[in-house]
Parts: structure tokens; C-alpha cells; sequence
């Protein structure tokens, strides 16, 4: 124990060894009161003493909390400061009216405030390494913001050491891990789990690779177990503030993206942000901001593009499959391949699935006369959300469209997640009026008999198989063989991405139902696609 904390400690013990006595002598001696059966209360000749215990306790505290100050919360520290002011002014009441006693309650009233205050404060401190936690940092940098450099330091192998040599050791470890941080490198450690979050003076990302380094240079190699030697392996990131991002929240993100980078190219150990990866950070910001604004039926820049699918039973334009675009945003066109994974990852697919599906069955609903059905893409979240019948059946009934007019595509990973479920619901679908499609088959993990099993009414076929068709004889046969297979299960087959004569005379060949691809039609905004439909219609006898 440190020499300061023993002799507080022992003053304290004094003080309340002296009072406990006093406490218990005054019931034969009254020094401290008596009650007279005449004048009541009466104060006995060390009446001061308990005076004089507060002040001393009251001193012996704040000097405690003055010396340990830059360990303290602000909240903690203001609250032990005002613990004297509450104190003075009790006893001065106490000390000028014999009849109010309020000694005692002072006290407890006090100890439960500073105890309140200490619990909760505990919440943010983990006792395993003697550190704040990350949410405490997280609700002071909240607050105010200040230029700094902020690191994280993650420890990937905790897991593993905890299995060989157990917590308690691995705990101790860290402890002097720690300690470690603080001899080498320069700012205020926080922790959450397995990572810490460092503090730094404004511009230190430079030194910072070498500081961390040299914390975890007398733990390479320090444990070993039936001849195998372990060591903390760790990977670090660090970002300036506010440069590179001007919240705390967006600044962990970023670290949070560093490490996880870092992780999956196996790089060294520790990395730093850089323009580049600082101007994606920002467009992908950017791009989250533009989907929660514009995920809304009203929007006019979320649109659906048409992508036409002819039949060859007649050689005209049948269906469409209905597309997601960000269209005109304040930072120009937005690629589906680049906002949809950003929509995926952020809890925004779902959201994304509704506002297109509500905008295909507006479109079928004032164009009816021409547009028979739309194809509409249908993500894992929907179709295992217990609430999608009813959606899509309250949207069918609020456009006034029949079930017959939607198509639902859904991809091969659907049938990885739970079968049974998705069987279910699909067939319920089915007996209700709608068509599935199963999309991009060949890019997943179903198989041939999971895929018989669900009321699928066509197959599409991806695009890669077709380009497998152009350059391999033997896949062209196998292909060919695959499609014959379906066919005699009754399944139509429809083929995805033909672009040249060549590939669309190699999938008619191979005897598809549809064919899909720019040699046919690229994806066309929605008045463009009602003119190609209108002239269709007009042209046929």
C-alpha cells in the first residue's frame, strides 16, 4: 500500500476508534449529552469533541482528494469539495442552537451522496486493469471535443491466453500491461474489453507505432505451455482529431475500420489513417446520411429503374426486374454496388427493401394497361421478419394491384438461414397469388434438392455461368445439363447478364425460358420503360 494511502488510512481509524469510545462512554458519563427529565436535552462537558472528529475527518478527506485529484471524475471531485461546505454549515447551526441536532444526520446524508456518487462512478472504471472504460471517455469527448490524437490497441489473442493459463493470470498480465502503456507511451488509457483507447497530445501519430511497440517488447514470447511460447498479439490504428474526424463517435469508427483492416490483410501491427482512407470513410458517412433521408416513397432521388426480361416463346419484353438507384445526390449518381452494401452493413436493407417494393406497386397501380408484373428483389432481414406477409399483402391492397402483378426474387444465401421457415412462408406467399424467382443461382451454397423443394416458378441462371458457357465446351455441356435438369422438375429457367450475340445464341441453344441483359435492354428509368412497353403493345397485331 502506497505511504500516503497508510497514514490516511490509520488518521481515519484513529478518528473513528476515538468516537466509537466516546459514543459508548456517554452512556454512563454523558460527556458528550444527557436527557434531564426536566430541561431535555442537556450537552455534556466534551460536548466539542464530535465538532472537532468532523473537522479533523473532514480535513483528512479533502487533503485525500487534492492529492488524488487527477485520478478523480469532475463529478466525483465536486462532490467531495462541497462535502466540507455542507459540513461547516451543519455544525454552525449545531454549534449556535443546543436543540437542533443535526451532527449526525450531516454525516450520513454526506457519506450516502459520496457513496451514490463513488457506485456510480465504479461503472466506469474496470477494476482489472485500474483504468476508465471507453464509455466513460466516450460521454467527456461527447461533451467537448479537444485536438488530440486518439489510438486503439487491440489485444486479438485475450481469448486464447485466458483458455491456457487462466483469467486471473491473464488479468495480472494486463494489469502490468498497462503499466507498460503508461512507461512508453505519452496520454490517458482507457479500456473496453480487449482494447484500449489512448489519448494522446495533438500530431503524435507519428511517434505513437514506436511507443506502442516498446509497451509490448517485454511481452513477446513471456509465457509458455508444453513447449509452445505465447505473447499478446495486437494490432493499433490512430487518427487525429478533429482532422480526421470531428466526433468521438466517428473517430472510433474510423479506428474500429483501421484495426478490422488491418486484421483481414494480416499488416503490421499498428497502422494509420491516411487521405484516402479518410475520404471513403467520409463518402460512406456521406452515403448513410443520403439513404436516411431518402429511403421514402416520396423521395426523388431513391428511384427504381426497370430492366426488361423477354420471353422466347414470343420474343417480347414480359416482365422487368425492378432496381434500386440514388440518383442526383449532392454528391452525384450512387452505384447500387456501392450504396447497397452500405445499406446492408448499417441496418438500412430492410428499410431500403419496403420504400422499393412501395415504389414498384405505385408504378403497377397508375400503369396497369401496360405493365403486367415487376420482379422485386427481396433481402434475408424481409423474408425472415415475421411481419413481411403482412406488409406486402397491406401494400398489394393499398395500391389496389393484384398479387399476381409481383414477382419476389430471393437470393441463394435465404436458403442457408432457417429452410423450414422460409419454406413456410414462401408457400403462404404462393397459395396467395405470388411468383418466386430464385436469382443469381450458382453463386451460393443451395442445392439441387433444396432448391425443388420451395415454390420457386423460375431459376435465374447468374451470369458467370454464362461466361463459363462462352469459354469452356465441357461447362457449356454441363450448363445445358443443368438447365434440362430444372426443366423436367417444371421450373422455367431465365438467364441473367447476356450481352453479346454469341452468348445470347449459346443460352437460347441451351433451351432458357428468359433472357435478361444489356444486349437486350439496360436497366431504364421508369417513363422510358412505359414507352418501350407502349410501343410493344402497339406494334402487336
Amino acid at each position: 500500500m502506497h505511504k500516503f494511502s497508510k497514514i490516511y488510512h490509520g488518521i481515519l481509524i484513529l478518528i473513528y476508534a476515538v468516537y466509537l469510545f466516546l459514543v459508548i462512554a456517554n452512556l454512563w458519563t454523558g460527556w458528550i449529552y444527557t436527557f434531564d427529565p426536566v430541561k431535555g436535552y442537556v450537552r455534556g462537558s466534551l460536548k466539542y469533541c464530535t465538532f472537532i472528529i468532523t473537522g479533523i475527518q473532514v480535513v483528512v478527506t479533502e487533503v485525500a482528494v487534492l492529492k488524488h485529484r487527477q485520478v478523480l471524475s469532475s463529478r466525483m471531485f465536486t462532490v467531495f469539495i462541497l462535502y466540507p461546505v455542507l459540513s461547516a454549515i451543519v455544525l454552525s447551526f449545531q454549534i449556535f442552537n443546543e436543540y437542533w441536532l443535526m451532527t449526525g444526520c450531516s454525516g450520513t446524508v454526506t457519506i450516502i451522496i459520496m457513496y451514490l456518487a463513488i457506485q456510480s462512478d465504479r461503472i466506469e472504471i474496470d477494476y482489472k486493469s485500474g483504468l476508465r472504460t471507453e464509455q466513460f471517455l466516450d460521454r467527456i469527448m461527447t461533451k467537448k471535443m479537444r485536438p488530440c490524437t486518439l489510438s486503439m490497441i487491440s489485444l486479438e489473442n485475450l481469448g486464447v491466453l485466458q483458455e491456457n493459463f487462466g483469467s486471473t493470470e491473464v488479468d495480472n498480465l494486463v494489469y502490468n500491461l498497462v503499466r507498460s502503456f503508461r512507461l512508453n507511451i505519452r496520454g490517458h488509457f482507457y479500456r473496453s474489453g480487449s482494447k484500449f483507447i489512448v489519448v494522446s497530445p495533438h500530431g503524435l501519430v507519428d511517434v505513437l507505432e514506436k511507443q506502442i511497440n516498446a509497451s509490448f517488447a517485454k511481452y513477446r514470447n513471456f509465457l509458455s505451455k508444453k513447449g509452445k511460447n505465447y505473447s499478446f498479439e495486437y494490432l493499433a490504428a490512430s487518427v487525429n482529431v478533429p482532422e480526421e474526424a470531428t466526433t468521438y463517435s466517428d473517430a472510433v469508427e474510423i479506428l474500429k475500420s483501421l484495426v478490422d483492416n488491418a486484421r483481414k490483410e494480416k499488416t503490421c501491427c499498428v497502422v494509420h489513417s491516411n487521405d484516402a482512407f479518410i475520404n471513403a470513410f467520409k463518402r460512406k458517412k456521406a452515403i448513410i446520411k443520403i439513404l436516411e433521408r431518402e429511403l421514402n416513397p416520396s423521395s426523388t432521388q431513391y428511384q427504381v429503374y426497370f430492366q426488361p426480361i423477354v420471353s422466347m416463346v414470343n420474343n417480347k419484353f414480359v416482365y422487368a426486374e425492378a432496381l434500386s438507384r440514388l440518383m442526383d445526390t449532392e454528391i452525384g449518381n450512387i452505384s447500387p454496388g456501392e450504396f447497397i452494401p452500405i445499406a446492408e452493413s448499417n441496418g438500412l436493407i430492410e428499410k431500403l427493401g419496403k420504400v422499393n417494393f412501395e415504389k414498384v406497386c405505385e408504378f403497377i397501380s397508375k400503369n396497369s394497361d401496360v405493365v403486367k408484373a415487376v420482379s422485386v428483389n427481396f433481402s434475408v432481414y424481409q423474408m425472415l421478419n415475421p411481419e413481411i406477409e403482412d406488409f406486402v399483402f397491406g401494400t398489394i391492397e393499398k395500391y389496389g394491384i393484384k398479387p399476381e402483378n409481383i414477382i419476389m426474387e430471393i437470393t441463394e444465401s435465404i436458403l442457408i438461414d432457417d429452410f423450414e421457415v422460409i419454406r413456410e412462408r414462401m408457400e403462404e406467399f404462393v397459395k396467395k397469388g405470388i411468383v418466386f424467382y430464385l436469382d443469381d443461382f450458382g453463386t451460393g451454397f443451395s442445392n439441387f434438392a433444396n432448391v425443388i423443394r420451395l415454390p420457386f416458378y423460375t431459376i435465374k441462371i447468374d451470369r458467370s455461368f454464362v461466361l463459363m458457357m462462352e469459354k469452356d465446351v465441357e461447362m457449356l455441356k454441363l450448363v445445358k445439363n443443368l438447365i434440362s435438369t430444372f426443366k423436367d422438375s417444371n421450373l422455367k429457367i431465365l438467364v441473367e447478364g447476356v450481352e453479346t450475340e454469341k452468348q445470347d445464341e449459346l443460352v437460347k441453344d441451351a433451351g432458357v425460358d428468359f433472357i435478361q441483359g444489356f444486349l437486350y435492354s439496360k436497366p431504364l428509368p421508369m417513363n422510358t420503360y412505359l414507352d418501350l412497353l407502349r410501343k410493344q403493345k402497339a406494334e402487336i397485331p
